[in-house]
Parts: C-alpha cells; structure tokens; sequence
C-alpha cells in the first residue's frame, strides 16, 4: 500500500511539475504565439515580476512602440505585450464582425487564461486603455490591478467640446492646414491611415519635436484592415463612464495635460471619479505619449504608485 501511494504521489508531482514547467516556458522571455479563440495572438515577454497584459490599441499599431518604451516597468512586472487581433504579427479575421469591443476582451480573457494566471494586472495605452477598463468592468475578479494611460471611456458633448478646444489650441502649428484635413477625413488624396498617420501625428504630442522620439521606437507597423474592421465594427465606442463603478481593484488613470484625443477633462478626471480605487496622475507639458515626451515625471510618479501598492522592483 505504501509503495502504491509513493508511486500515485510520485506520478502526482511528476505532473505538477510539468504543469508548472509547461506554465513558465509560455512566460519565457521573448516572442510567442498563443492559440486563444480561433486565431493566433503574438505576444512578447520582458521583465520580471507578478504578470501584466499589455494589449495594442486595437485599431492597428503593432506592439513596437509599447516593448521598446515602457521598459520601466519591466523592473516590477513580467510584461506581456500583444498584438491585438488584426495588428502586428497576430491573425486577422476577414470578417469585421469579429473586431466589437467583446472580440478585444475576451482575448485578453483567453490570454489570461492561457497563461494560467488566476489574477493578472493589466495595463493599456489609448484605446488599449479602453480595452483595459472595459475588461475591469467586466472581470474584476480576475485582475490585482489597472493602469490606464491616455485612455478612452466615452464619446459625449463633453468630449466633443474638449476636443475642439484642443485642435483650436493648434491652429497655429505648421501641421495644421494639411493635419487638420486629414484627421477629419477631408482630404480626398490620402487613401488609408497608414498615408494619412504621418500628417495626424504631430497632434499627438505638446512639442512637436518629439515625434521624432517616437519614430526611434520602430516601425509601428499600422495595420489599415484593422482599422477598417475596427471602425465598421464599432470597436470602443461603448460608452464606459457609467460602468466603471463596478471596477475597484487599484487602478492608476495617467493623463498628459495636452493630450487632443484622450484629454484630462473629458476622460482621465471622470474614469478617475467613477472608480473609488483609482488615483490620477496629471502629466505637465505633455501629449497622448506622456511617458515619451516627460519620460522622468511620468515614470516616477507611476513607480511612486507601484511602490504604495507594495510592488518591489527586481533591480
């Protein structure tokens, strides 16, 4: 009887063993693909500490732009960034039907799941900071924590207004005969976002010059099919305020004070209201990019937090 029981428990732990082998190689530090609803998901691994899903935004950028710049965090957390479905290197569905906002969560679930995390921290960047709170909203449960940077939670009169006021505040600039035609879709020569991208992007940033930090970062590898699928299917367009209640696991909402199309009054000050968990960090002189335009102020008081929330850096 005893030498069963040794064998059964031998067996047992033999397979626990593998199980957990299994679990750390699909966490091992570099490039990956996961098999999660159909399709294949890129994801990439850097960093050491408890597991953080980065998605892409969603809408087409790959995730260049993310691993090549957000490396402080690798210090206190085992990032994972990944190419949402349609971007990067991960598969595109034909079908728009399969780019909603639920498709986008519930591959960030199946993600999780596939790395059999029990609860994960979740981290995104403009409307991967849609996906995040969105996913918040739904799988509180699952999560140790949120940090939304530059996020999106709703389109209303409230936006609108700010919108304007922040494209009137670049009237001025160089960029915005040309910029302003193409962002609003007037411009009948530029026939994709990927031709269009060049003329939109100095909108995104305080100083202008500091787009050309941006393009240091790598190719971002826009995807126009995912913009097309995303926009006919209507991703991000749910409007998150109201919801946001039901999220109360610790969420840091970044914003820069001069970012056009995520700004502080509209979206950080009330997905920052809306969540009793959440502190908001205002980043000065900066854009949708903070953390490439004020990279000292943003990382510092971002690791202020982690600190509070008692995470240890591994360096």
């Amino acid at each position: 009887m005893q030498r069963i029981l040794s064998r059964t428990t031998l067996i047992v732990l033999v397979l626990f063993i593998h199980q957990i082998a299994y679990a750390q190689n699909k966490l091992a530090k570099g490039a990956h693909f996961a098999n999660v609803n159909g399709i294949k998901i890129h994801y990439y691994v850097s960093g050491s500490g408890p597991v953080c899903l980065m998605p892409t935004p969603g809408w087409g950028p790959s995730i260049n732009y993310l691993k090549n710049s957000l490396n402080p965090f690798e210090k206190y957390f085992t990032m994972v960034y990944y190419d949402t479905r349609g971007s990067g290197k991960s598969d595109a569905p034909s079908d728009f039907k399969q780019y909603t906002s639920k498709h986008f969560m519930d591959d960030m679930e199946a993600l999780r799941i596939y790395l059999k995390q029990p609860k994960v921290w979740i981290m995104g960047h403009s409307m991967g900071g849609f996906q995040v709170l969105n996913y918040g909203i739904h799988h509180n449960d699952k999560l140790k924590g949120i940090i939304a940077i530059a996020a999106m939670a709703g389109n209303d009169k409230l936006y609108q207004q700010e919108f304007q006021k922040m494209l009137m505040k670049r009237k001025d600039q160089p960029y915005y005969q040309k910029g302003i035609k193409v962002l609003m879709d007037r411009d009948t020569t530029i026939k994709s976002m990927s031709a269009g991208m060049p003329y939109i992007m100095p909108f995104y940033f305080h100083d202008v010059n500091k787009v050309a930090d941006f393009v240091k970062l790598g190719d971002p590898e826009l995807s126009d099919l995912a913009y097309e699928n995303t926009s006919k299917a209507r991703f991000g367009t749910e409007y998150l305020f109201t919801q946001l209640k039901k999220i109360s696991v610790p969420t840091l909402v970044v914003v820069g004070d001069d970012d056009f199309i995520c700004d502080q009054v509209s979206q950080a000050d009330r997905i920052a209201k809306n969540i009793s968990s959440a502190t908001e960090i205002v980043i000065k002189d900066a854009g949708h990019f903070s953390w490439i335009e004020q990279p000292q102020q943003f990382f510092t008081d971002c690791i202020s937090w982690l600190k509070k929330q008692r995470l240890k850096s591994s360096k």
